[in-house]
């Protein structure tokens, strides 16, 4: 079982009796996370899981996969049929009416929303207050250690903005020597640098020329990539982790041009992505000073106005940024009023990027990428390089 004391800790917190883990056929992924289970665990039944804010644990499994859940240290429940599957959550409920479940009002949060609807309504009908259990889970997975968070700021957000640098001289460096660069050979120098750097992702980089950026996660690869000049906007976004697996990542994107000025209509777009990240820092930083909470929608709020002011707001189709943690999209609170409505408060200890973006089909695409990081009393901080504040030119 993932972290029952900090568990117990935050369902006290949240004034809530339990959490309630429901799973079939692997349809909860959360539940299987918490839960720990075991790698190909044979699962064809329906299980369940209620962890109490206080006493012991008790699960609720099919008398033909008794052994599902054994490896939790809780009182095993053998249910069989329908009825005794109803009878077992009823009895849950009755000593726990107030639960948490994977549901998300109006599906408001889909990364929380995995219980099914009819699951909803019989927990309903068993007098279960049901609570979205999404606040419940950025506080167990989306917090980040001590370790963590050193490792981050001192090694691999850093680490990342070298290697950020480094890119921009490959590029520089290709296209002195012949001409052109090629987007997958950048790529491929990227993910050398990782490995020799001590960092590992779950996929290539994003290296876009202006065009190909106007699609936000356009990715060359072997088979489909481009050439560009020595006169080019060139998106460049990468993450990563530490490579033993156990740390957290950073994600970050830059801007570059490969010659030595801009038109007026890109210098514009790329100052509003500019203005519009930094009214996302500038809003974090308000916060902690007055030791007020802000939600994720808030700040995708503040970074959205300063672009639908600029004139391009039907340009920047995607929300604002996303929780981080030993996953580029985490659990936590994500900088979302656009795709959802996330009304989480941002914790301390925990990390999200601030990404606003500007994508013209046919003409170009342009987004600028930082990572926030809280500490333990909330104070953010902009994790590795400082913000890119003015375009990269290479000529």
């Amino acid at each position: 079982m993932k972290s029952l004391p900090n568990i117990q800790v935050a369902l006290q917190k949240l004034g809530l009796d339990a959490w309630l883990l429901l799973d079939f056929r692997g349809n909860n992924s959360i539940a299987h996370e918490i839960v720990e289970m075991p790698e190909h665990m044979h699962c064809t039944r329906r299980w369940a899981v209620l962890i109490p804010a206080h006493g012991s644990i008790q699960t609720l499994v099919h008398a033909i996969e008794d052994f599902t859940l054994a490896h939790v240290d809780a009182e095993h429940i053998i249910y069989s049929g329908h009825d005794g599957w109803h009878r077992g959550l009823q009895s849950f409920v009755d000593s726990n009416p107030n639960i948490a479940i994977e549901y998300s009002p109006m599906n408001a949060i889909p990364t929380a929303s995995k219980v099914d609807a009819g699951t909803v309504e019989l927990l309903q009908s068993m007098n279960a207050i049901i609570h979205s259990s999404a606040d419940l889970l950025q506080m167990i997975s989306a917090v980040w250690t001590n370790e963590q968070l050193q490792e981050n700021l001192e090694f691999t957000a850093p680490e990342l903005g070298k290697i950020m640098h480094e890119t921009f001289h490959e590029i520089c460096s290709a296209i002195t020597k012949s001409g052109k660069a090629n987007e997958y050979a950048i790529q491929q120098f990227v993910m050398k640098r990782f490995a020799e750097c001590g960092l590992m992702t779950y996929s290539e980089p994003i290296i876009a020329k202006d065009k190909n950026a106007a699609s936000p996660h356009y990715a060359p690869s072997a088979s489909r990539h481009s050439d560009f000049g020595p006169d080019t906007i060139v998106l460049i976004d990468m993450w990563a982790c530490p490579a033993h697996g156990r740390g957290t990542y950073s994600d970050i994107t830059w801007m570059c041009h490969t010659g030595t000025s801009m038109s007026e209509q890109e210098a514009s777009i790329f100052h509003a992505i500019i203005d519009a990240r930094n009214a996302g820092i500038a809003l974090f930083d308000n916060r902690f000073n007055q030791q007020q909470p802000v939600m994720g929608c808030e700040i995708d709020d503040a970074v959205r106005a300063i672009i639908n002011e600029r004139g391009f707001g039907q340009y920047f189709v995607h929300r604002t940024g996303h929780s981080i943690t030993t996953e580029t999209h985490g659990p936590g609170a994500n900088m979302d009023n656009y795709e959802t409505k996330d009304t989480r408060s941002v914790l301390p200890m925990t990390s999200c990027s601030i990404e606003p973006g500007i994508y013209i089909p046919g003409f170009v695409g342009m987004r600028t990428e930082i990572d926030m990081v809280f500490e333990a009393d909330g104070k953010p901080i902009v994790s590795g390089l400082p913000p890119q504040q003015e375009m990269m030119y290479l000529g």
